[in-house]
């Protein structure tokens, strides 16, 4: 059985009354997703867990069979890190650090910087100083990652705000504390770093250790450093294909096609579309709408047909790894409705088009993350 995993990443949401009372998915043109829910099943997948952060690395190791609550690392930067071929070792603390912008009075704006391009980012880094024990990488727009070499700190009780989740927050109360009070090597860096409204934001620290390896052969396709990182490490192949950002506009025709090509050699192809994350973080409703379309014209659609030929049973799955509310640009821990279609698949509803508060409705079957791709290929 060939299982190929479609995630729009955040594609789920509430209903909002600009968009007629939809979700951005319900609101969204979606042929494709709509096709695969009159003759396919539908589900509900606890993707997120207690006491871990709400967001795709928790979703999306657990949705490749990986328990979350075992296997997940503190911060997703050891795979960005990784991806960059910046060496680490394990005394080293790792962190993203997202160039963000503050307003004037102190206001954190917006954690991507209006998708600050590269050469922007590039130059604004170069204006910063770092300490001997501390470094920057340039990833891609507004990603960064930071190594603090030999972190002397137990790092499970530093605290780092999530700077998408506080957006319109006044920076000083969600500064890094540690112990109860300022931890003043990275506060120091944050408030020296920041001029003509960008500020470097340190958040998802963690640091590198071994995971075991997947028990069967996988392709992530994504424009996602952590993504690439934390599919081959744990042991699969992934690949960033030219054009893929994560934001509106990526190349989605061409992670189709490089998906399709690596097709026969593995068991699980997993195909990353950030995009309606991305928009809903700013609030950006018609944007997530239209972002949730492009993919279902792009990929969604095409890869529908091209199975009907394909030699081998195969199951293709639509499945957001968790919500991302526009009214609030957060993540929310609620189960996530999915739809899959293929090999051996009868309806098990009567719904004729995509709808998170449908699918609930119906009631199916909740399953554990984790469960849900050994399940697939086993069956």
């Amino acid at each position: 059985m060939k299982l190929i995993i479609i995630i729009p990443d955040g594609m789920c949401d509430l209903r909002y009354d600009e968009l007629g009372n939809l979700s951005p998915a319900e609101y969204a043109g979606t042929p494709g997703m709509d096709k695969m829910i009159r003759e396919g099943q539908i589900g509900l997948m606890q993707t997120m867990r207690e006491g871990l952060p709400l967001g795709s690395l928790v979703g999306i190791m657990g949705i490749l069979g990986y328990d979350p609550t075992v296997h997940v690392p503190r911060g997703r930067s050891i795979f960005e890190a990784y991806t960059l071929g910046v060496p680490m070792q394990p005394k080293d603390l790792v962190a993203r650090c997202n160039i963000v912008q503050v307003s004037p009075s102190g206001i954190l704006e917006d954690f991507t910087s209006g998708q600050i391009s590269n050469e922007e980012a590039e130059a604004y880094l170069e204006t910063i100083k770092t300490p001997p024990h501390i470094e920057i990488h340039h990833d891609n727009s507004y990603r960064n990652v930071l190594i603090y070499r030999e972190c002397p700190i137990d790092d499970h009780i530093l605290i780092l705000a999530e700077p998408h989740e506080h957006m319109g927050i006044h920076v000083d109360e969600i500064l890094p504390r540690f112990n109860g009070g300022m931890y003043e090597p990275l506060v120091d860096l944050m408030l020296e770093s920041r001029h003509n409204g960008l500020m470097l934001w340190p958040w998802g620290a963690g640091r590198i250790h071994d995971f075991p390896s997947m028990p069967y052969k996988s392709l992530t396709v994504t424009g996602l450093s952590f993504l690439y990182g934390m599919a081959t490490l744990l042991g699969g192949k992934a690949i960033i294909p030219e054009g893929a950002t994560g934001f509106r506009g990526s190349n989605l025709n061409n992670k189709l096609k490089t998906a399709l090509a690596g097709l026969d050699d593995v068991d699980v192809c997993l195909i990353h579309c950030n995009a309606p994350d991305e928009e809903a973080h700013v609030h950006n409703v018609v944007g997530k709408a239209e972002a949730i379309s492009e993919i279902d014209s792009q990929i969604i659609a095409p890869l529908f047909d091209y199975i009907q030929t394909y030699p081998e049973p195969c199951r293709v799955v639509v499945l957001a790894d968790h919500y991302t509310v526009c009214a609030t640009g957060k993540h929310l821990p609620d189960v996530v409705p999915y739809v899959i279609y293929g090999s051996g698949l009868e309806p098990n509803h009567n719904l004729t088009s995509y709808s998170e508060t449908g699918i609930i409705a119906a009631n199916p079957t909740t399953i554990v993350s984790h469960h849900f791709t050994p399940s697939q290929l086993n069956s």
